[in-house]
């Protein structure tokens, strides 16, 4: 061999250099744009997210005013007309409310004219224009109503009401209100803790702004700019580009109430956005510059570490595939470390896109999409295995009851501690799921009906015992469970869970309280 005519490794890796660069470059440059894409839309969705459950926020304070006003509207003062003494009623359950000074209660007739406001002492003489337009719809529809943002007439301030009927044989014979300032919601935008510059806006039905963040209090009351607007009374949520009050572009996310037509919007500053990239691009192209740049003698150096960095990704990358937590080393060069960050980023939205989408929010156990395909892959399993498991449904009985009296947070707090109950009553290779409402579920790989029936009638006395609330009170449900077990009453996930329940079903109506097994078939 002619060793002196072949070229040497300096000359190759410069010419390496020279063909690779531009066109690596190039490519990282594409690589980077497609995971700031992912990356941006990715943040926009977890900002969706986030406006939904904020608004979700707003819609369990709206409820727990309802529900206070509806239980103050069967007081037997009104059915007697002791109006003093419902002044005073209404008094006692305004100090129960939260932020008591941001609320009032005013009592009115058919024709708009206040009998009583809680703003001013009992006797006083009252102001008779009607500022709640919402009220007429109240007395013809017999329903509760929020009303958009007004100019109250007592306090002069911009405000919003909630207005249930005080009814009479069927027909609304008052309305009972509570008058509400903006303020209220300020707690709730800054408890969010959002990134700098980031804003955040509750509108009403119209357009206006009820609470905004960002110190712009000479904004509330104001429509929202144009494209907001559009947007807010077309859609339920989405994501647009608009431009705020201070003229700043933003990427808006938006997402309005179940309960009313109210709407709660985050806009982000588009320049928070693009920053990441630009700043990724601007170190691209330095690095770049500097390999064209470098000497002969450095070449194989500088080659030698592009290859030990990529090496260095792999790991990470493919951890990233089978969806498990990544981390990555220093790789000791700019480009590579950038990579890994992203890596790292991209795995940390991935692996909390993934638990929000297989998981119950508020119990945090599996939900009804997760629970079904961790039982497909079993039953696949059992088929092979020639193994068996069983499904027990469980509906809570008298969980409405609680509900109703003690109001949704309370509920809430019951529906997780039945979760904590049947986690506890369940083996570590058991799986328990919320499948909505008050319905939950648990496969029971490698039990055989006997012994699902013996877990279930363990579970049924466990989720009976008391639950206890606030001021030493208690509430007291029960549980119905039917149980189905493969393969003798069902093959498939769906057909399982059908027939679990079904002797669901068939617990209750023995008389609740107790266990049902499913029939063979």
């Amino acid at each position: 061999m002619k060793t002196k005519l072949a070229p040497t490794i300096r000359s190759k890796l410069v010419l390496l250099v020279m063909a690779c660069v531009v066109p690596a470059a190039l490519m990282a440059v594409l690589l980077i744009a497609h995971d700031y894409q992912r990356a941006r839309d990715q943040l926009l969705l977890n900002s969706l997210g986030m406006a939904r459950a904020m608004m979700s926020a707003v819609d369990r304070d709206f409820a727990s005013i309802e529900s206070s006003l509806t239980a103050l509207a069967t007081s037997p003062y009104l059915d007697s007309d002791d109006l003093s003494d419902f002044y005073m009623q209404a008094q006692e359950v305004l100090r129960n409310q939260r932020d008591q000074s941001d609320i009032n209660v005013a009592l009115a007739d058919v024709t708009g004219k206040q009998l009583l406001n809680t703003r001013r002492t009992f006797g006083d003489p009252l102001d008779g224009k009607r500022r709640f337009i919402q009220l007429e719809t109240l007395f013809k529809t017999g329903k509760p109503v929020i009303s958009d943002l007004f100019r109250g007439d007592i306090t002069q301030r911009n405000m919003f009401a909630i207005g249930v009927p005080v009814l009479d044989q069927g027909k609304a014979r008052y309305s009972l209100s509570a008058g509400i300032f903006p303020e209220r919601f300020d707690k709730l935008l800054r408890q969010q803790e959002m990134p700098e510059g980031w804003i955040a806006a509750i509108f009403d039905g119209t357009g206006t702004i009820v609470a905004r963040t960002g110190n712009s209090p000479h904004l509330i009351g104001k429509k929202g700019v144009s494209e907001v607007i559009k947007h807010l009374q077309t859609s339920k949520e989405g994501i647009f580009e608009s431009v705020t009050y201070d003229d700043v572009a933003v990427q808006t996310v938006f997402s309005r109430s179940k309960l009313s037509n109210w709407s709660l919007a985050i806009g982000i500053p588009t320049k928070n956005i693009v920053h990441e990239l630009r700043y990724t691009l601007f170190w691209l192209i330095f690095a770049t510059i500097a390999l064209l740049a470098s000497s002969v003698t450095a070449a194989w150096l500088i080659g030698g570490r592009i290859a030990d960095s990529i090496h260095g990704l792999t790991g990470p990358a493919l951890a990233l595939g089978t969806g498990e937590v990544v981390t990555v080393p220093p790789l000791h060069l700019r480009e590579a470390d950038e990579v890994g960050a992203s890596l790292i980023r991209a795995s940390e939205m991935l692996h909390q896109a993934q638990h929000q989408a297989n998981h119950d929010e508020l119990t945090g156990l599996a939900n009804r999409t997760l629970f079904h395909e961790i039982v497909s892959q079993q039953l696949t399993l059992c088929e092979r295995n020639n193994a068996v498991l069983s499904i027990l449904y469980i509906d809570l009985d008298g969980f409405k009851a609680v509900n109703d009296k003690y109001g949704h947070e309370t509920g809430d707090n019951v529906l997780r501690t039945v979760a904590a109950r049947l986690k506890a009553g369940s083996r570590h290779s058991d799986v328990v799921a919320r499948l909505g409402g008050d319905e939950f579920a648990m496969v029971m790989v490698g039990a055989r009906l006997d012994d699902a029936r013996i877990v279930a009638e363990k579970l049924v006395e466990s989720v009976s015992a008391p639950y206890v609330i606030k001021d030493a009170l208690t509430a007291h449900i029960s549980a119905s469970i039917g149980v189905a077990a493969y393969p003798d009453s069902g093959t498939t996930s769906e057909a399982l869970l059908h027939r679990a329940d079904g002797a669901m079903y068939k617990a209750k109506s023995l008389g609740r309280r107790r266990v049902a097994i499913a029939t063979t078939g």
